[in-house]
């Protein structure tokens, strides 16, 4: 069973661009879409790392309540908030350029706080939860639809092209051969693409294999595959 949030499902959808998209988010690749475009993160934290520690160092070297202190607190916070306004510049900049791209688009509900567990400054880092927020405000404003898809559905795993689910693949394995069609995917590709048709499924837009076979278009007169 695949559960869907709609985080804009009050307001009709604008078709504007009559395009449906699904995204992938990775540590290497901050979005993969299902189209194949990659979007790279800046990962600004790590830019301004070198800058951030040697600000904290001079931080903790002054003389507690002396006014050289102050000054290297005030420094040191400066730099982690140029790192969160250049972050969130690249955030507003992005959904505009995606919602002005697709009408539609669909994401898998991650577990954040179980990544950052595991990957740590990488994930907060790349912020993705901050993004979201941001992209769903954006995608209200121009009357464009979000979509979720539940993080159980095996994204990754499923073959695009056929259908075969693969009993287990590893999170290094970024390539895999369809034992069945025997169709070359790439990880984050191939779950994009998956991410996009199962949401295109769920807004009425026919079954999942009829939503692939679309190639990401909304019209209705799109014939079946």
């Amino acid at each position: 069973m695949v559960i869907v949030v709609d985080s804009c499902a009050e307001s009709e959808v604008k078709s504007t661009t009559g395009k449906i998209a699904g995204f992938d988010f990775g540590l290497k690749t901050f979005l993969t879409c299902s189209d194949e475009t990659l979007i790279e993160s800046p990962q600004f934290l790590k830019q301004s790392l070198n800058a951030i520690k040697k600000a904290s160092k001079n931080h903790s070297e002054k003389l507690k309540g002396s006014n050289n202190r102050e000054r290297a607190r005030k420094n040191l916070v400066r730099q982690h908030e140029d790192v969160s306004h250049r972050r969130c510049d690249w955030f507003w900049k992005l959904a505009h350029k995606l919602t002005d791209q697709f009408d539609i688009l669909c994401f898998e509900t991650l577990n954040l706080k179980g990544m950052q567990r595991l990957w740590g400054r990488k994930i907060s880092d790349l912020a993705f939860g901050e993004f979201l927020q941001i992209l769903e405000w954006v995608a209200k404003k121009k009357g464009k639809q979000v979509v979720y898809i539940e993080q159980w559905y095996p994204s990754s795993k499923t073959c695009f092209n056929c259908g075969h689910i693969l009993e287990d693949l590893h999170l290094s394995v970024r390539e895999w051969r369809c034992p069945s069609c025997q169709s070359i995917n790439g990880r984050d590709e191939n779950a994009a693409k998956n991410i996009q048709a199962v949401g295109a499924s769920t807004v009425g837009l026919g079954d999942v294999r009829r939503a692939g076979a679309r190639n990401c278009c909304l019209t209705p007169e799109s014939p079946p595959f």
